[in-house]
């Protein structure tokens, strides 16, 4: 029986026609987990945000800027993740997939929760409620999972250790658990020639079913946790779409439009920001339209990025692919050295562009040399994501896997249960 359950989730993995690797979805990723330095950044000087660490220098107008991003930046990122989790389950089998995601994903988040991510609880408890001790003391006091310290942030995976930024690497990971378990159905025929008939409706037709799950979302989940939902549904989409280059199609067709559309849709959104979102005295009717504008927002962002990829961002590199080797280490890193470096400044009294520019070039310095020493230190390298560039001996690979699955199985328990 068992067998045949296996065979049944394994033969769906081949349905398709083998997807070649699309160099601009490559690009797209590098320039995305690029986007997120300088979201990030602003992010200490957004006043109505929430964020770990604040600048001294907080204002409004840097939010209208930001909501050039915020509205597609993760659903791009998801919509890729989704579209290179299809075409690795093309390659190889589900049992491998299921194995080394869990380890290439959960062992960097391991590693982030307990070495990279607390650097951002010390300067955030420092601003709010005043530590006299240095990082060291916090971090043996951080070691102790009872520690009255934390008595007030004990979110997280354990008590006071949270994914802060890693969110999304748990989602990830959660979200293979879940694509994994319905793979027939999404490998099914019937569904594959549901997504190409409606692929051959008018374009409009296609992004307006593509924008009813988003809609249907927004109005039924708590705006606190909507990104979560919200991110497996375009990693959905860019599971399913990524074999059908209709779609692509249309969206080269239509790259302009969807351009045009996407700067319309900013003016209003920026201007709806500041006379209802930040208004006390909207109605709700007004603040409902504004989140589903939003919404439009989120796919049609994503849409447009698609689009001027597809048409302007098709050819390899030698940059992309060594780009490439850092992005995963590179996100690791980049917000914990942003608000240590914040916070560091944070007593020089800095003017608010001479501060953001030091915090920018610094965290993109120190990242790249973080990520030269990972990628030259071979024991490192799995650690943060890397694939190992070393040959191993079957003895070796089969002791590191093992320790890799000790390491990570309690916290995959508390992550399935969470």
């Amino acid at each position: 029986m068992l067998k045949r359950i296996i065979a049944l989730w394994q033969s769906s993995i081949f349905s398709l026609k083998t997807t070649e690797r699309m160099v601009e979805l490559d690009w797209l990723r590098v320039l995305a987990f690029g986007l997120l330095i300088f979201y990030h950044t602003g992010m200490l000087y957004a006043q109505n945000w929430g964020y770990h660490f604040k600048s001294s220098h907080m204002n409004t107008n840097i939010e209208s800027w930001m909501l050039l991003l915020s509205p597609w930046r993760m659903g791009v990122i998801w919509f890729i993740s989704g579209a290179a989790l299809s075409c690795i389950l093309q390659k190889t089998t589900m049992t491998h997939v299921l194995l080394n995601r869990s380890i290439k994903i959960l062992l960097p988040l391991l590693v982030g929760v307990w070495i990279v991510v607390p650097i951002q609880l010390y300067a955030q408890m420092q601003q709010e409620v005043g530590l006299s001790m240095n990082y060291v003391e916090f971090y043996n006091a951080f070691l102790d999972l009872s520690h009255p310290l934390f008595t007030q942030y004990q979110a997280g995976i354990w008590p006071h250790v949270d994914v802060n930024h890693l969110w999304y690497l748990r989602s990830l990971w959660q979200f293979t658990i879940g694509i994994l378990v319905v793979l027939p159905i999404l490998r099914s025929n019937w569904l594959q020639k549901f997504i190409q008939s409606c692929l051959k409706q008018p374009f409009i037709f296609v992004c307006l079913g593509l924008l009813l799950p988003l809609w249907v979302l927004k109005l039924t989940w708590p705006s606190e946790t909507y990104r979560y939902p919200m991110g497996f549904v375009f990693l959905l989409y860019g599971f399913l779409l990524v074999h059908h280059t209709t779609f692509f199609t249309q969206l080269c067709r239509y790259w302009q439009w969807l351009l045009g559309l996407f700067a319309f849709k900013y003016i209003i959104i920026v201007y709806g920001y500041q006379a209802i979102w930040l208004s006390s005295s909207s109605l709700h009717w007004q603040l409902v339209s504004m989140n589903m504008i939003y919404t439009i927002q989120s796919l049609l962002g994503v849409l447009t990025i698609l689009a001027l990829a597809t048409r302007f961002l098709k050819r390899p590199s030698k940059l992309l692919t060594n780009l490439n080797t850092i992005v995963f280490p590179f996100y690791i890193f980049h917000q914990s050295v942003i608000i240590a470096l914040a916070y560091s400044l944070s007593t020089l009294k800095l003017g608010p562009w001479l501060e953001a520019f030091i915090i920018l070039l610094g965290t993109f310095l120190v990242c790249a040399i973080l990520c030269s020493i990972v990628a030259h230190v071979k024991i490192l390298r799995p650690l943060f994501g890397m694939k190992t560039n070393y040959p191993c001996s079957k003895r070796v690979t089969l002791i590191g896997t093992i320790i890799s699955i000790l390491a990570i199985t309690p916290m995959a328990i508390k992550l399935l249960i969470f």
